[in-house]
């Protein structure tokens, strides 16, 4: 099933943070040729993971009531569900580290979907579940005065000075004032 997208810009991205520039995706940014596809994928980031790794394995870090970060909506949204997982294959070897962020108000179906979530990955449900939207895509990479950063290299040291990761906001089309926001970090073994 192929996910609607939504050409206008949301202000849902808004914000500033040290260690991040944030672009539309296919501009400003040259990626490595060899993460490239990963960064640009449109579908599903966990059925490719799958795809080249085996059984993806989600791991919770955090799911709880907080504060987004700077470049997370710039505080428009002072409390939010934040969840963040780490994605590994079947080596156990952490490949991704996503970041999700739910606005507490207004509540409706996501918050709903996003509490039963568990230890499933959150794109399972926005690439199965009929009606969400991509409003928006945007890459970059972060360093080490980014907390996204930091979060990714408590799960591989081994990371280098910077990392590439993606966001995109997803609402449902028949709750639009809802929406979720998902950064994906890809750790130095995505090739």
């Amino acid at each position: 099933m192929m996910m609607r997208e939504r050409r206008r810009q949301s202000r849902r991205l808004e914000g500033s943070a040290r260690g991040s520039h944030w672009h539309p995706i296919g501009k400003a940014l040259k990626p490595p040729a060899h993460l490239r596809p990963w960064l640009l994928e449109v579908q599903s980031l966990t059925r490719r993971l799958e795809h080249y790794y085996g059984s993806v394995s989600v791991r919770v870090l955090h799911q709880s009531l907080g504060q987004p970060y700077n470049d997370e909506g710039n505080g428009r949204f002072p409390l939010a569900v934040v969840r963040a997982v780490v994605l590994s294959g079947n080596d156990l070897m952490p490949l991704v580290v996503a970041h999700s962020v739910l606005p507490a108000l207004p509540r409706g179906p996501l918050s709903v979907m996003f509490k039963r979530l568990g230890r499933q990955a959150l794109g399972s449900l926005l690439f199965t579940h009929r009606g969400f939207v991509r409003c928006q895509r945007e890459w970059a990479f972060l360093d080490q005065r980014h907390p996204l950063y930091r979060l990714a290299c408590q799960q591989d040291p081994t990371a280098p000075a910077r990392l590439w990761a993606r966001r995109a906001v997803y609402s449902l089309s028949r709750f639009p004032q809802q929406t979720v926001q998902v950064t994906e970090v890809f750790l130095p073994r995505v090739a």
